[in-house]
């Protein structure tokens, strides 16, 4: 509003105050050339300071909202095939292709996550495809020079060497990429009690992995530590202790579900809304090695919490048409009314192109084309032989329900 359209009265004590931010600031500015050997303040740019720096001087710089992003990939499924397709002629394996046709997601996302299914013992310890899997510790090196930050561990396949196999993973994640948060897995009780929290943009966002079952294989009673699983754990006390180690925001991610399904079965039903009330503010999921919907649940506060029911494979060397269709989910974070929360969410498509060879991959379903189908190794094995990007884009418009757009290939809200 000008002065010549203010009322007198308010025209009058805004020159009040401003008098007396002035006289104020004059005060402030005078003590501090006192402070500085009476050396008259200037700007960086050398001159004279103004009435804008004086309110800079009385009120602080203003504070940039803040804001942040996430997205996940879904079951790092490492099948024989899988590490086939990283072998070098000198025996050495290397696994950046399987990230080559996403490269900018994961790296211009402030935080990336896989779910890594399977343990990284390495070729020392033999590696090992279905039903006891043991991983070449090359994809942990892809994985972190991708840019992953996460990679979630509390799967069904945790225990398949036993708590050895969870040692040898977190050693080799120590040992060559420290900076990589492996919530789920835990070699002593010290690790299990320590939150993962990590912050990115000023947004501090704390991490829960869990495994609905380990495929029948008990927890250690000397490890009880070991794997953090849904039916052992106090959602509540999670949610506390991540809020108190400074989370802002807290996600969890659950190994659920019913494999080869495509919507939620009993448990997950009953277990998001458990989380939910807990206080997570998202829930993104995996084992069921197909894609299940995005949705909106309820949470505390009237807000809105995003469930991605399951995130399907990422890459594997698995023989069904439909498990090559998973998901990348990704989430934005932001301030509302002074507090950190999910502003948008979605889901979009991603193909698994099988080869035995660096041309195996991960495509956007949306850049994927009828060529690139025709050579995915899916088409060999028996009853594949029609796979087409037609048949992707069919089953995940069905799967996805009305708010999936096919053209874009993708499902999204805002919160």
């Amino acid at each position: 509003m000008s002065d010549q359209r203010m009322d007198p009265l308010m025209r009058g004590a805004r020159s009040v105050a401003l008098s007396r931010r002035v006289a104020l600031a004059a005060t402030l500015v005078g003590a501090s050339s006192l402070l500085a050997g009476c050396k008259r303040p200037h700007l960086e740019t050398g001159g004279p300071m103004g009435l804008a720096d004086l309110a800079t001087v009385l009120d602080g710089p203003a504070t940039a909202p803040v804001s942040a992003t996430l997205m996940m990939v879904g079951d790092m499924l490492i099948h024989q095939g899988v590490w086939v397709s990283g072998q070098r002629s000198d025996g050495t394996y290397n696994f950046d292709h399987f990230f080559a046709q996403l490269a900018d997601e994961f790296s211009q996302a402030d935080i990336a996550v896989v779910n890594q299914e399977t343990i990284l013992g390495g070729t020392e310890r033999g590696l090992e495809s279905f039903p006891y899997f043991n991983s070449p510790q090359e994809l942990g090196d892809a994985e972190a020079k991708a840019g992953v930050d996460v990679a979630v561990s509390a799967t069904n396949h945790a225990l398949d060497h036993g708590f050895d196999g969870i040692c040898w993973t977190l050693d080799y994640w120590r040992s060559r990429h420290p900076e990589m948060a492996v919530p789920g897995i835990a070699d002593s009780q010290e690790v299990a009690d320590a939150p993962h929290v990590i912050e990115r943009n000023g947004i501090k966002f704390g991490l829960l992995s869990y495994a609905e079952h380990t495929n029948s294989i008990p927890i250690p009673d000397n490890a009880p530590f070991c794997v953090k699983t849904l039916k052992r754990s106090d959602f509540g006390a999670d949610v506390a202790a991540a809020r108190e180690a400074g989370a802002d925001i807290v996600i969890a991610f659950p190994h659920w579900g019913t494999e080869y399904v495509y919507a939620p079965d009993s448990d997950q039903l009953r277990w998001a809304p458990m989380l939910a009330e807990a206080g997570v503010d998202a829930i993104i999921g995996t084992h069921p090695h197909v894609i299940e919907p995005l949705e909106l649940i309820d949470g505390l506060e009237g807000r809105r919490v995003p469930v991605f029911w399951s995130l399907g494979n990422f890459v594997s060397w698995q023989i069904e048409k439909p498990r090559m269709l998973g998901g990348m989910a990704k989430m934005q974070f932001g301030t509302v009314d002074g507090e950190v929360r999910v502003t948008s969410c979605s889901l979009e498509p991603v193909v698994t192109h099988k080869a035995l060879d660096p041309s195996m991959t991960v495509y956007r379903l949306a850049d994927y084309t009828e060529e690139l189908a025709a050579a995915n190794y899916v088409r060999q094995h028996a009853g594949c032989g029609d796979f087409s990007a037609q048949y992707c884009r069919d089953l995940a418009a069905r799967v996805l329900g009305p708010d999936y757009d096919p053209d874009a290939c993708i499902v999204s809200y805002e919160l």
